[in-house]
């Protein structure tokens, strides 16, 4: 296996062992001599060797297929994601470089002193082998000085010039650092017990490690401080790593190694010695969302080969004690430590923004978020660091017993229910006689059979008395269930049996409720919305005269209404990216104006920027979007590239505008065109409405190239189209060569020039909404006329799969061919 890997990388990049001997008199040089590639173990590490020679440079070193991938960079790496630091990829060298320092005799090949300057582990982002061929490859690196996410990009190669150049790159993480370039690097140099964390402090593995545990919170945290993850359905469980073997650990403490082999079997090739890892063992559904009654199944079938661990913290690494540390920094050092892969999975996160996440989990069916800070150090226990905010009603409870089936039922008709409150007493809260299958019926009932007892002593029944069919057991089991409220007597409405938590002792089954003292307390609750006469206030301030039109029978009230619904959706296309504003105060039928600069009276929640000389505006989260509407902006208009790097574009817009005489249906030939052709040149494509009668293909990109770059592209592109079917396109925008054709506008690439941002309506009669759509929904019969202000919520409550799914994961640098 390693042999063809290597193999196949010499095919790649057309390097190899071969030529690293050659230059090589290993009867003089202490350097390795080449041999077959070594066999994969653990984790592939890589290397950064500082090289006096000629002149001073450094060698940064990928293991892969039994080798190392090499490249000489003169500056040396930085973690500044501003420095774009030359990388010369150099032939490959022997794994047994890895440990080379010392001096390469005068006359060498490379005269002159190597030594390590940093080591760790790397992971690559998808392919390896595919990234090196395309030209990008994109990395994590776990080590002393160089940690987070990297990439190195193919530059386009000079005439006469004899080596390969690429671009070392620091992506935006947590782990990068302004100013921390090789020279300052250098200047602090890290210990060899130097902690791998900021704030680790030594210690051992602890003998007993209880879990942090989330509180229960009615509406999610607001501030940058905060990170939300994913509320997954499924079991916790700590991994232990001591002397490189495994423990699998649940919340109780009970060691499920044995009944998880498969899982257990994940970190075999991590490398890692001493670890202690946090995370949720789950089972996902063919949607993707994780399934408590499925986890069930399987580990009552004890089967764990189709099951999954995201893990979500990093506890404890060789000697260090991480809990002390910042959250933000725990996850930077996880996300880069292991060989993910696709049943072993970092949990990510958003930071800021938990309302709209939690909507949008709601959205997607997930039971909830969990909303953590990002600066808190890591408390076993129920704490306020920690807070879970649930889409639906769903709780363990104690089992009590059973009432008989009914019927061509077997086993049981019902699940009888309760709980303990926090002094102790145990309270009858009903039964659970759906969502079971015939075989959980009859396993439950011979497991029930074994627990018959009397009435528990003290048992509190409330205002109904229970059915007297009930058979009572002593209460040592604990169901999971799903039900949408409490009746006036508190009996659990519409209860769904989920399944059994193996994992949970009864006693445990203290019944949680929204604490408002707890939400006051740690949170700056936002407002609320209601109607107060001509005034409504709401998230982002006040809404002043909310009952004025902007489109006919459409009023501002309507529009704050619309980016509610959609912020979840539309926040991720417009939020951090510079925007230009359409603004019509007096409703579409009166004047329009653009504004890109701040003027006076303008909200705080609109920032304002300035770009090589081009201004913007940008939002930032729903009560941005409020204030725009409260300044009647309809239309927000947006750039192709970040607020965090304005001056490289990160996506191109091809605007597809049909001039008079043209048929739509043309117009959605003229996108899969557009796509075909983007495709042949290695680009990815989507496609939205405009809210108008075009339609704009849009294509991710890598944001290295500048504008400039960005616009002569764009620019042949759409001329060549207009060469090969003068008949049907034109690239150049005079209305009287546009009749009977489709304009391919390529000007809205370059600096300061903006396209409808998606999901933002349009200041036109019929409150068209720039729309994204599956490639699916592009054919012939596509109306753009559905899609406004009134049926794209409904349209979004409806979908069960994101359009423009894999967006950013489909980024490629701009080509440098011409198209």
């Amino acid at each position: 296996m390693a042999t063809n890997s290597a193999a196949r990388r010499r095919v790649i990049g057309g390097h190899g062992l071969d030529t690293y001997g050659a230059r090589r008199d290993f009867a003089v040089t202490a350097e390795p001599a080449p041999g077959p590639p070594a066999p994969h173990s653990g984790a592939s590490i890589f290397v950064v060797q500082k090289h006096a020679a000629r002149r001073l440079h450094w060698d940064f070193r990928l293991e892969h297929g039994g080798v190392l991938w090499s490249w000489a960079v003169p500056k040396g790496p930085s973690r500044d994601p501003g420095d774009k630091r030359l990388a010369v990829h150099v032939e490959d060298h022997p794994l047994d470089y890895a440990d080379f320092q010392g001096r390469i005799p005068d006359g060498e090949y490379g005269a002159g002193t190597v030594e390590t300057w940093d080591r760790g582990t790397w992971q690559p982002v998808g392919d390896a082998e595919e990234g090196l061929r395309r030209g990008e490859l994109k990395f994590t690196l776990a080590g002393q000085r160089l940690r987070g996410g990297f990439v190195l990009v193919r530059l386009k190669p000079r005439p006469k010039q004899r080596g390969e150049n690429w671009l070392l790159i620091k992506e935006h993480d947590a782990a990068e650092q302004a100013g921390a370039d090789a020279a300052a690097l250098e200047a602090s140099p890290p210990a060899a017990d130097a902690p791998p964390v900021p704030g680790a402090v030594r210690g051992g593995l602890p003998a007993d490690p209880a879990p942090q545990l989330a509180a229960l919170a009615g509406e999610p945290p607001d501030g940058p401080e905060w990170i939300s993850e994913v509320k997954f359905d499924g079991y916790r469980l700590l991994v232990r790593i001591e002397g490189g073997a495994v423990r699998l650990i649940t919340r109780s403490g009970q060691d499920w190694t044995a009944r998880l082999p498969g899982i257990a079997s994940l970190f075999a090739g991590s490398g890692l010695r001493d670890a202690l890892l946090d995370g949720e063992l789950v089972a996902l559904r063919p949607d993707g969302v994780s399934s408590f009654p499925d986890l069930q199944d399987a580990l009552s079938r004890g089967r764990d080969g189709g099951l999954y661990l995201y893990l979500f913290d990093l506890l404890h690494l060789d000697g260090w004690d991480l809990r002390p540390c910042r959250l933000a920094d725990r996850k930077a050092a996880l996300r880069g430590l292991l060989p993910w892969s696709e049943r072993l999975r970092f949990s990510d996160h958003i930071a800021g923004k938990a309302d709209a996440m939690r909507r949008r989990a709601c959205a997607l069916g997930l039971e909830g978020i969990v909303c953590k800070r990002a600066d808190a150090p890591y408390r076993a226990g129920r704490g306020h660091g920690w807070v879970k905010v649930k889409c639906q009603e769903r709780e363990e409870f104690v089992v009590l017993g059973w009432t008989p089936p009914a019927g061509h039922r077997t086993g049981l008709g019902a699940l009888q229910l309760g709980f303990y409150a926090p002094d102790g007493t145990l309270h009858y809260i009903g039964g659970v006689g759906t969502g079971f299958t015939d075989r959980e019926l009859g396993a439950l009932r011979k497991r029930l059979d074994a627990l018959r007892a009397d009435p528990p002593e003290g048992l509190r029944y409330g205002a109904e008395r229970p059915d007297r069919r009930i058979t009572w057991v002593r209460p040592e089991l604990v169901a999971e269930v799903q039900y949408l409220g409490m009746s006036g007597g508190g009996r659990l409405r519409q209860a769904v049996f989920l399944g059994v938590r193996e994992d949970k002792a009864a006693r445990e089954v203290v019944r949680e409720v929204p604490n408002p003292e707890l939400t006051r307390q740690v949170f700056r609750s936002a407002a609320r919305t209601r109607i107060v006469g001509p005034r409504k206030a709401g998230e982002g301030g006040t809404l002043t005269n909310a009952d004025k039109e902007l489109w006919p029978g459409i009023t501002k009230a309507d529009l704050a209404a619309y980016w509610r619904a959609v912020a979840p959706y539309a926040l991720p296309e417009i939020a951090g990216r510079p925007l230009a504003f359409v603004r019509c105060p007096d409703g579409i039928a009166g004047p329009h104006f653009f504004q890109k600069h701040r003027s006076a009276g303008f909200p705080p929640q609109i920032r304002t920027g300035e770009s090589d000389g081009a201004p913007w505006l940008a939002i930032d989260d729903l009560e941005g979007l409020l204030a725009a509407v409260q300044m009647a902006a309809i239309e927000l208009h947006a750039w192709g590239a970040s607020g965090a790097d304005p001056l490289h574009p990160d996506r191109l817009v091809f605007d597809l505008d049909p001039g008079e005489g043209v048929a739509f249906s043309d117009v959605v030939a003229a996108a899969k065109e557009v796509r075909a052709r983007l495709a042949a040149l290695g680009l990815a494509a989507f496609c939205r409405t405009t809210g108008g009668k075009g339609l704009h293909v849009v294509v991710p990109l890598v944001a290295h190239a500048d504008w400039e770059a960005a616009r002569i592209w764009c620019r042949r592109f759409a001329e060549r189209m207009a060469q090969d079917q003068p008949d049907r396109y034109v690239a150049s925008v005079p209305k009287a060569r546009r009749r009977g054709h489709i304009l391919v506008d390529w000007l809205r690439n370059s600096l300061g020039a903006i396209a409808i941002a998606s999901f933002s309506p349009r200041a036109r009669p019929g409150a068209g909404v720039a729309t994204p759509l599956a490639w699916r929904e592009v054919t012939a019969s596509l109306d753009p006329v559905r899609f406004t202000l009134r049926t794209v919520p409904d349209r979004l409550a409806r979908q069960r799969r994101d359009p423009w799914e894999g967006f950013a994961a489909a980024a490629k640098p701009l080509p440098e061919a011409t198209p």
